[in-house]
């Protein structure tokens, strides 16, 4: 009987630790089963971004257009006075034309290469208010008083763009260019120089080749010119003066659409 007892104790007992490894047991296979299955998922889904980042990336054309804000630096332009017709007394040196900030647009075409470059001609164009002008070391002679006065900026520029991509939506990128500027008032005063920029951004993949990119670009031309020059002038030319020495400078904000083909 003891043997029965002793046997049936060790039974018992031998049960109870089958019954409470049972728990425990199963407590640590099923966060291990999560565990695995999580990760296969999730390397499914890498694996996934990854491979359709790489469908997306292809040679291919594309346009896009833009609009955003442009923020003008004012202009500091030296006065140079016609040799045939000079000013009485103090005269200016030059004047300060301060201007707004106003609207820009932008339209391009381009080539998008498979190894996350691209390239592209791109027209901008900005209509800037100007606020007033001020003339700098005396009063300038034959300059009119502002009134609601404009000064336009138009910039064709050849661009480059190094793209980051990544198995992500969103693109960083970096890019830069060159090319000519053309700046104009409503004087009759107008010039064309060499001009470059600089940008950079972000990105957005919409599906069906369409992206959509927010971007900060600095833009800067060489001197600009405007009125006769020294020959016009020595042959006869009528204008008191020509202004020189002035830089078109702007920073701009922009959102932009691109659609590649």
């Amino acid at each position: 009987m003891n043997e029965k007892l002793i046997g049936g104790r060790s039974c018992s007992r031998a049960g109870a630790r089958s019954n409470l490894l049972a728990p425990d047991v199963e407590g640590k296979v099923l966060p291990v089963t999560r565990s695995i299955a999580l990760t296969s998922l999730l390397s499914l889904f890498f694996a996934h971004g990854a491979l359709a980042q790489e469908d997306t990336i292809e040679d291919g054309m594309y346009v896009r257009v833009g609009a955003g804000a442009a923020f003008v630096s004012d202009l500091e332009q030296d006065f140079v006075y016609n040799p045939a017709s000079p000013p009485g007394g103090a005269a200016a040196t030059g004047q300060t034309v301060a201007v707004s900030e106003s609207m820009t647009f932008a339209a391009a075409i381009g080539f998008d290469y498979d190894d996350g470059i691209r390239t592209e001609l791109e027209y901008r164009y900005a209509n800037t208010d100007i606020d007033s002008v001020t003339p700098i070391g005396g009063p300038a002679a034959g300059v009119a008083a502002v009134s609601d006065e404009q000064l336009q900026s138009h910039l064709v520029m050849a661009n480059f763009y190094f793209d980051f991509a990544n198995s992500s939506p969103l693109t960083p990128f970096i890019g830069g260019g060159i090319g000519g500027a053309f700046v104009s008032n409503e004087r009759d005063q107008s010039d064309a120089a060499l001009a470059y920029q600089g940008r950079a951004g972000v990105s957005y993949d919409a599906g069906a080749g369409v992206s959509v990119s927010a971007e900060y670009i600095y833009a800067r031309s060489r001197d600009l010119v405007f009125g006769p020059n020294d020959d016009a002038f020595a042959e006869g030319d009528p204008r008191p003066f020509r202004l020189e020495g002035a830089n078109f400078v702007s920073s701009s904000v922009m959102l932009s659409v691109r659609k590649r083909f």
